[in-house]
């Protein structure tokens, strides 16, 4: 049975999709089986991989408004199973809005693909909408991407008041951990909010590196893993998927 990631950050700009992106491809390299879902409007995701979004026909708009069946959207590349976005999904939440169980048409979605995967990463949009709050109810944990900066501290209590309201409807809920990315080790005070952040919450050892490599590996159109695999930003990554099967089999043990 496929344990259920949300990779979420109300704030832009943080590495959030190329964290989802890269983690998945470092699991499925690990030996693991995983299904990405891009559940961001801005498709962002789904341009990483290489797609065109105006040329999908059918998205995972598809499952939520029209409860199409998510295995016939399901894409593959020899290497990445995907149900990709378009800026139709940002529709959704007002087409939603009046739905009875609207929070939970993303899990009703993926139960039928549950035991076909051992990780599902949902690429959850930069809000606290109903795009998000239907991640959170369809999840197992989750990963917040968060740079290393006081602000991005403060509107992390966003995210956990979200999270809170969220688990009287998934009482499995969990934060599995905050990811740093835009690390630079020589500012001190980097390194004085991951401390901050070690204090009160948990925190991955892996921290990913601010570099122009990310950017290039998008415009590629391919994730970093596979960009340029021995760069220290694909290591970092490798690094992330072994604490989240690591993680896994605590928790499950």
């Amino acid at each position: 049975m496929a344990q259920i990631i949300a990779v979420s950050n109300q704030k832009g700009g943080v590495g959030k999709t190329t964290s989802t992106l890269n983690l998945g491809v470092a699991l499925t390299q690990l030996g693991k089986k995983v299904l990405m879902i891009d559940l961001d409007p801005q498709a962002s995701l789904t341009i990483s991989i290489g797609l065109e979004p105006e040329n999908l026909e059918k998205t995972i708009y598809n499952a939520l408004v029209e409860d199409v069946d998510i295995k016939k959207l399901i894409l593959f590349d020899d290497l990445l199973y995907f149900v990709p976005s378009t800026i139709d999904l940002s529709a959704a939440e007002m087409e939603l809005v009046s739905e009875v169980g609207r929070e939970f048409k993303l899990r009703d979605a993926l139960d039928p693909v549950k035991a076909d995967f051992d990780y599902i990463l949902i690429d959850c949009p930069p809000s606290l909408g109903l795009l998000t709050i239907n991640a959170l109810a369809a999840c197992d944990v989750v990963i917040v991407p968060m740079a290393p900066e006081y602000l991005a501290l403060r509107g992390f209590n966003l995210l956990e008041k979200t999270m809170s309201k969220v688990k009287r409807l998934n009482k499995k809920l969990t934060l599995m951990g905050i990811l740093v990315t835009l690390y630079d080790n020589r500012t001190t005070h980097h390194k004085d909010v991951v401390a901050e952040l070690k204090k009160n919450y948990p925190v991955f050892h892996s921290m990913i590196k601010k570099s122009i490599k990310f950017p290039d590996a998008v415009l590629a159109g391919e994730p970093i893993m596979t960009f340029d695999k021995k760069f220290e930003g694909s290591i970092s990554y490798q690094e992330l998927a072994k604490e989240v099967i690591a993680w896994d089999a605590t928790k499950l043990a």
